[in-house]
């Protein structure tokens, strides 16, 4: 039996395909600026605020926003369209671009309405992100004030140099310094959101892709954060679909963007290498049955999965909106996402070898979308051995579907 998660009630619903473009053109606008940072960003470890406040003053960090909170109410496939553009113009951007505007959505499922409007402010600009659901390095014990918390250094900041709120998850103590627990006898960990003025970016970790992500580690310095930027704050917490479709689906949504990105970008470029190239003897490769037949393959691939993504991206907004959500809607999203970077890496693999010498530069596109792609595939959430967590639900909803009078 599927499992109904409890979400929210919603107010939007799917977006027009004239309302998507008309986002998709507004990023597509930027990309002779992503280029011209593209240098500086890597030399930074991370895009640069020129680039981040472009984005922000174009309207793009307000997609997915609900109306009620001065966004665009945009759902999710309409979302992927733009995310995808920006990760074809450079997936660092596109990395950093995602992760500001999912990062924003988890204290929205977090954090008091009150809190959550004063975040993202009137406009629905405002962002937060951070390493907030995996080791717990720091504390938050009650003071005057607040909460007293700190941490120590957690790994994979990206994004979070550019942020109004960076998150880290703490353990919960009381006034004596001692973990809270659960009933279970287990420490109670809260999310929390800190101005980055608090925060100490170490600047001791780059990653061999992926290059202007920021994903070194950083720290909580010791101060007095009000009780009003913690998870276990008292409230009534946000409404909207898109909070409704869970934690899982919009981490994989952020790695979808990114994902759908480079994979156009790496058939795109391929399109160009080879016309009239010639390779010894051999006629262009854009003649060449051989080659004809691979690019046929690589842009179905990326085109069925792209598919794939979307509709199970569409099946889970729907019903987020009627309050349905389901472990096999959140499996079917996380299904096509492992899906789509197991056919990212034999796209860019497949172009890399027809693209000859025009993939041996270092910096070079061709160079740079292997190194992006060989990053983004080995992400944790990405791992082969997340199939074991999902696999059992889509097990079941099989012998669902093949039972009798089903």
């Amino acid at each position: 039996m599927t499992t109904i998660i409890d979400a929210p009630q919603q107010t939007t619903t799917q977006a027009a395909p004239d309302v998507a473009q008309k986002w998709v053109e507004v990023a597509r606008s930027l990309a002779p600026l992503v280029e011209s940072e593209r240098r500086q960003g890597d030399e930074d470890t991370v895009v640069t605020t020129k680039l981040v406040q472009a984005w922000r003053q174009a309207g793009l960090y307000r997609l997915l926003q609900p109306s009620h909170h001065g966004g665009e109410g945009l759902d999710n496939v309409s979302y992927l369209r733009v995310a995808e553009e920006v990760s074809r113009q450079d997936a660092s951007a596109g990395w950093v671009f995602g992760i500001h505007i999912i990062g924003t959505l988890f204290p929205g499922i977090l954090l008091p309405a009150d809190s959550y409007r004063e975040l993202v402010g009137s406009d629905g600009g405002g962002t937060a992100c951070g390493f907030a659901f995996g080791k717990i390095p720091g504390t938050a014990k009650p003071v005057d004030g607040g909460y007293l918390v700190q941490s120590e250094p957690m790994p994979f900041g990206s994004g979070t140099q550019r942020v109004d709120r960076v998150a880290s998850a703490l353990y919960l103590l009381d006034e004596n310094g001692d973990n809270v627990l659960d009933e279970a006898g287990n420490p109670v960990v809260v999310n929390a959101y800190m101005d980055p003025e608090n925060i100490e970016w170490l600047n001791n970790w780059q990653a061999a892709g992926l290059r202007g992500s920021g994903s070194g580690h950083y720290r909580v310095k010791e101060h007095v954060l009000e009780s009003k930027w913690l998870s276990n704050a008292p409230g009534e917490r946000p409404s909207g679909a898109i909070f409704a479709t869970g934690f899982f689906p919009l981490v994989h949504m952020h790695h979808t963007g990114v994902a759908l990105g480079v994979a156009k970008r790496a058939i795109e470029e391929i399109a160009k290498i080879a016309k009239g190239r010639r390779r010894g003897d051999i006629a262009s490769l854009d003649e060449h049955p051989v080659f004809q037949h691979e690019f046929i393959r690589v842009d179905a691939e990326y085109r069925a999965a792209r598919a794939l993504v979307f509709q199970a991206y569409r099946e889970i907004w729907a019903a987020a909106e009627e309050g349905t959500v389901t472990e096999v809607h959140s499996a079917r999203v996380e299904q096509a996402d492992l899906h789509l970077h197991r056919v990212l890496r034999e796209i860019v693999s497949t172009v890399s070898v027809w693209a000859g010498s025009e993939a041996i530069p270092d910096g070079g596109v061709i160079a740079r979308l292997n190194a992006d792609t060989s990053v983004a595939v080995n992400h944790l959430a990405l791992s082969p051995h997340q199939s074991g967590k999902i696999a059992p639900h889509l097990l079941e909803a099989a012998r669902v579907e093949s039972a009798p009078g089903s």
